[in-house]
């Protein structure tokens, strides 16, 4: 593959997107560059069809590269997955591929965070002339290993948060909800806007979980953490970024760790950092698998899962406020 940057359009992101606009982005993205820069364009459908093209491309492009993710975090996150299949012992360096995300999704909380304008066209050309001036911003990449069902295990990544007992069903409630009600969740969309309609949900599906999750002791999953003593565990979550209103994690996007906060049932809270060389690790006492979450994707973990922090990635960010 002999382009320099590859724009990736999910049009399954948000509420839809017309394939004719990877073409404005891929445009926007060389005008802003403001000179001779060797752009593809990809309209996929998936998320597995994304991190397929990121892979390829990481492989393969020229060096420095860039990849454009078109999308929500869900799509974000598979384009990381891809590079992360391309350079599976640590992210690539700058020098080597650089990435920038647009807001075209529900969450897009890597975009927001890098001043990434809500147009799509224009955030395509800000990246543009972030590419250009050589600007970069380092993000966090967490490492996430768990059991799988016939005794083997599977290696994810995510680049904004893991969410972990009742936290960790949220994104599944969620999902079911938007099956239901896609007409309603559009409209509201258009009226308050998707990111403010996605921030609503988490709220509402979060709190449900949690006031049944203390309850009920039995919807919370006897766990042992680090080998230690059991606990019913409410909730926990792992961020890489301030994320209100969730609590403040203590780390930065630039930094290579993630913040860990624990609430087991009917017990205080703690903290813990996770740096490179520490691993979070957490076993099932009480069941054979549990659902959990990596940015905004559900996943299922037998028996066992653990964190830890793969490195950094560099992103291209936006020039707004």
């Amino acid at each position: 593959m002999t382009a320099e940057a590859l724009v990736i359009l999910n049009r399954a992101s948000g509420t839809g997107h017309s394939a004719q606009i990877v073409e404005q982005l891929a445009n926007a993205l060389q005008s802003g560059h403001g000179s001779a820069l060797g752009v593809e364009a990809m309209v996929i459908e998936s998320h597995p069809e994304a991190r397929a093209a990121a892979a390829q491309f990481a492989r393969f492009a020229s060096r420095p590269s860039l990849l454009l993710a078109a999308g929500g975090g869900g799509t974000l996150r598979a384009v990381v997955e891809g590079v992360m299949d391309a350079f599976p012992s640590t992210p690539p360096a700058a020098d080597v591929l650089r990435l920038a995300a647009l807001r075209m999704g529900s969450g897009n909380v890597v975009a927001r965070t890098l001043g990434i304008p809500l147009d799509p066209v224009e955030g395509a050309r800000q990246v543009g002339r972030g590419l250009a001036a050589g600007i970069t911003k380092p993000c966090g990449v967490m490492r996430c290993r768990h059991g799988t069902r016939n005794g083997g295990s599977e290696v994810r990544h995510a680049v904004t948060m893991c969410g972990l007992g009742q936290w960790g069903r949220v994104p599944g409630d969620i999902a079911l909800w938007r099956q239901r009600h896609a007409v309603g969740r559009k409209r509201a969309a258009s009226v308050v806007g998707l990111e403010r309609v996605n921030g609503l949900e988490y709220v509402a599906f979060g709190a449900a979980r949690m006031l049944a999750g203390t309850v009920a002791a039995s919807r919370c999953e006897l766990v042992e953490i680090d080998g230690g003593k059991g606990m019913r565990l409410l909730a926990a979550v792992a961020l890489n970024l301030p994320l209100p209103p969730l609590p403040d994690p203590g780390v930065a996007m630039g930094d290579d760790a993630a913040g860990l906060i624990v609430a087991p049932r009917l017990q205080r809270p703690f903290r813990r950092r996770i740096e490179p060389g520490k691993k979070f690790d957490l076993r099932l006492v009480d069941r054979e698998s549990v659902e959990f979450f990596l940015d905004e994707d559900p996943e299922r973990a037998y028996g066992w899962l653990s964190l830890e922090m793969a490195g950094v990635l560099a992103f291209v960010p936006g020039q707004t406020p």
